[in-house]
């Protein structure tokens, strides 16, 4: 599917309480209110899994460690690192989240 540029800009008033519930549901399940409120109007399936939070906490630990380890590799102050580690509990998140969308089906 063609990635086509979203340049248009649609503004539109809402009460202090809409405004407030689409602040809720976005900001717990998206990223953007934007991608809410698109998914909402074209009728896309809203998938809302709980416990993804932790999830991603995690990865993002995982992500700077890894990032840690590069830097340190390039500046020459490691030669070799094992990430053998870093491997299993990738495996266990992987795992925990097939799990996760399993029971979100």
């Amino acid at each position: 599917m063609e990635q086509k540029t979203k340049s248009l800009i649609i503004p539109f008033r809402v009460t202090p309480e809409e405004r407030t519930w689409i602040e809720q549901q976005s900001y717990g399940n998206y990223r953007l209110i934007s991608d809410f409120i698109r998914d909402c109007v074209f009728e896309k399936d809203i998938v809302i899994i709980n416990g993804l939070d932790e999830f991603s906490a995690q990865l993002r630990r995982i992500g700077n460690n890894v990032n840690q380890l590069a830097r340190a590799v390039n500046a020459g102050y490691v030669s070799q690192i094992n990430l053998t580690e870093t491997r299993k509990e990738l495996e266990k998140i992987w795992q925990s989240l097939n799990s996760l969308l399993q029971d979100a089906r």
